[in-house]
């Protein structure tokens, strides 16, 4: 299992410190949440975008926003994600250019109940490149015009390179700053291929022999890069073959986007764990039940399904406080990934109640000797300071299939098991007759 994590932050307070926007949508495509970077790129409040269309932040309204997305619905409730990058409409009128991502968004039991984008404001990348590419088609006479045009880019933190035969024969200060070395090293590198991480370095090199070759295929993509001192980053770029004095070779536009696949990181994390313990949250447990169900109906697996509630929890929040409260939880999340494997989940359902996903639990045996392990673990004392109070739990088992081929069934057996277990007495675990 994951070690568990302690957050020192809320995912509203993450979710408000990001200069991204993130807007959630209903199936009607409404604004049902708009964070403080949505704000900040398009300038409505919350207040005043929350139930309004999505469609208007489109130039072209309604039918802009229909042709846009319409087409892309099936794949999205099929769990692909897609980019909507586009020129956006703020509430004063000004055009921004936004990259945006939009994915379906759906409940703890799998449905789906709308859509999320992320975006992010490029438009200033988006017009320097305009510019630049306009800048390559006219005359030498006007170079003075192209140096100023770099000069400005790299202020900007936009890095730019030209590859001739394999290695690179132009770049600015951006590019030398990313990577760490000077622009005397970057043109002496033997290869432009140094700056690639290994792990990407094969598909770079194919994707720059079919641009020299004038395929067509997207000249925007991501990369991991690697700099002189060692350290990985993620970056963006934009290539783009060139003819220079009848020497072909690509123009590249470079940005450097770790920080913000970091951002898209932590809210993904975010989303899919509970806060307060680092453990898999509702959403992310049945999702890997569902996905147990389907392996083991495909290869005649079994598996256990163990759903925990702790007994004598309540005395902890009312005689030592709520932050002893949340300590104890803590406590009993990192206790629960000590008693199961990698390959199991162990989620926080709500309140004092756990559930474990044991993998290949085919005999019940498995499954008993979890449950022997949990109710040793948690009967230990706490690790707070002046609390005597000892917890207990009740455990409910199911087996797949025995108990249950889906979701519902397996969750009925396991709770009902749960509440037997109870009133037997604490410390206790049950399974259905």
């Amino acid at each position: 299992m994951q070690p568990s994590l302690k957050l020192p932050f809320t995912a509203e307070t993450l979710l408000d410190a990001l200069l991204e926007s993130i807007i959630c949508l209903d199936r009607d495509r409404r604004i049902t949440f708009w964070s403080r970077g949505a704000q900040h790129i398009y300038e409505y409040s919350a207040e005043e975008a929350i139930g309004q269309p999505y469609a208007m932040l489109f130039p072209g309204g309604a039918e802009e926003a229909a042709a846009v997305l319409d087409p892309l619905v099936p794949q999205l409730l099929a769990g692909r994600r897609h980019n909507i990058d586009g020129w956006r409409r703020t509430r004063s009128g000004r055009r921004v250019y936004a990259r945006v991502v939009v994915a379906a968004l759906r409940g703890a039991r799998g449905e789906p109940t709308g859509f999320v984008s992320h975006a992010v404001d490029i438009t200033g990348q988006k017009q320097a490149e305009e510019a630049l590419l306009r800048v390559q088609q006219e005359t030498v006479a006007q170079s003075a015009r192209y140096e100023t045009l770099l000069e400005a880019q790299s202020r900007a933190d936009i890095g730019i390179f030209v590859i001739e035969e394999g290695r690179i024969v132009f770049t600015n200060e951006a590019m030398c700053r990313a990577f760490g070395y000077t622009m005397e090293e970057m043109k002496a590198l033997p290869s432009y291929l140094e700056l690639a991480h290994p792990v990407d370095r094969e598909r770079i090199a194919e994707n720059h022999r079919r641009r020299l070759k004038g395929e067509q295929f997207p000249n925007r993509y991501d990369i991991a890069i690697i700099t002189k001192s060692g350290e990985r980053r993620e970056a963006e770029i934009t290539a783009s073959p060139i003819v220079t004095d009848g020497r072909p070779g690509v123009l590249v536009v470079m940005v450097d986007n770790t920080e913000r696949k970091r951002a898209e990181a932590r809210v993904q994390y975010l989303a899919l764990h509970d806060a307060l313990t680092g453990l898999a949250n509702r959403a992310l447990f049945f999702d890997r039940l569902n996905a147990a169900i389907a392996a083991a109906h495909r290869k005649g697996g079994a598996f256990a399904l163990l759903y925990l509630d702790l007994d004598d929890f309540k005395p902890i929040n009312d005689l030592y406080g709520h932050e002893a409260g949340d300590r104890a939880l803590r406590a009993v999340a990192e206790r629960l990934n000590d008693c199961v494997r990698e390959s199991d989940t162990v989620a926080r359902i709500g309140g004092d109640e756990f559930a474990l996903l044991i993998n290949d639990a085919v005999a019940p045996a498995a499954a008993v000797t979890v449950a022997e392990k949990i109710i040793a673990a948690l009967i230990r004392p706490l690790p707070i300071e002046g609390c005597r109070h000892l917890l207990g739990c009740s455990i409910g088992i199911a087996l797949y299939p025995r108990d249950g081929e889906d979701i519902g069934s397996l969750m009925r057996h396991a709770d009902a098991a749960m509440y037997g277990a109870k009133r037997l007495g604490k410390n206790r675990y049950l399974m259905p007759k």
